[in-house]
């Protein structure tokens, strides 16, 4: 993680410059490069012609026209990549932000002391979004596929169809197992001898299946259950904060 690009926004300068002041001295103790920026309001934010920020941390009470979380559905809109981290001076704001999908949840009495998680926690994000997987198709194309996109992978005979988000479906000859090696282990799983699935698309675990972001289905066998709901508890307990 050589280059950060961070932004935040808060409608209390006094915040600001002490936040700034944090990032800045942890950047400088671990030889990072943190360009920031500073937002004053959402529209100064989301005007602002500075390269997509890989971070937003973002206040929840902004006192202009956008709260704190209205403010990320739009930042996760123009720029899907950044992650956001929600920092407050009240708790009760919580379970509100879940509607929106993010990084940390904390309050700003702990910022400095949480950063070093936070920032360990954005570079493994970071590193795992950048990933891609190159298959060569049944039909001889060789594809790049950026790994946070995909949902399932099956295997019907002969073939594995690679579903990504959308709905467009890759067929490739290439084996669960070879492609799981391949993938960022933090965040597929096998749940089936014919099935593995991207963990950050799994809405809801039943007893036998996976319901997917998309409303899809996909099988967990008795052979695979209890390494998926392990799996699958270690990856929500890293993105539960």
């Amino acid at each position: 993680m050589s280059v950060v690009r961070a932004a935040i926004c808060d409608d209390e300068q006094s915040w600001l410059d002490e936040a700034q002041q944090i990032l800045t001295s942890y950047a400088r103790e671990e030889g990072l490069d943190l360009p920031l920026a500073s937002y004053g309001t959402s529209h100064d934010l989301l005007a602002a012609t500075e390269p997509s920020p890989d971070v937003l941390f973002c206040d929840i009470e902004l006192g202009d026209s956008d709260n704190g979380i209205e403010l990320v559905r739009k930042v996760a809109s123009r720029w899907p990549s950044c992650q956001i981290v929600y920092v407050t001076n009240f708790l009760r704001y919580a379970p509100e932000v879940y509607v929106t999908e993010h990084l940390w949840f904390v309050l700003k009495e702990r910022f400095a002391e949480r950063l070093p998680e936070i920032m360990e926690k954005l570079q493994r994000k970071m590193e795992d979004d950048s990933r891609s997987l190159m298959v060569k198709t049944v039909t001889h194309e060789t594809l790049l596929l950026p790994c946070p996109k995909l949902v399932s992978l099956e295997r019907r005979g002969r073939t594995t169809f690679i579903r990504e988000v959308g709905g467009r479906v890759f067929e490739v000859p290439d084996r669960l197992p070879a492609l799981l090696e391949r993938l960022p282990s933090r965040s597929f799983a096998r749940c089936h001898a014919s099935f593995a699935v991207n963990l950050s698309h799994v809405r809801l675990v039943r007893q036998d299946t996976i319901e997917m972001d998309d409303g899809s289905l996909i099988p967990i066998s008795r052979r695979f259950a209890h390494g998926f709901r392990d799996g699958y508890l270690d990856w929500a307990d890293d993105h539960a904060v």
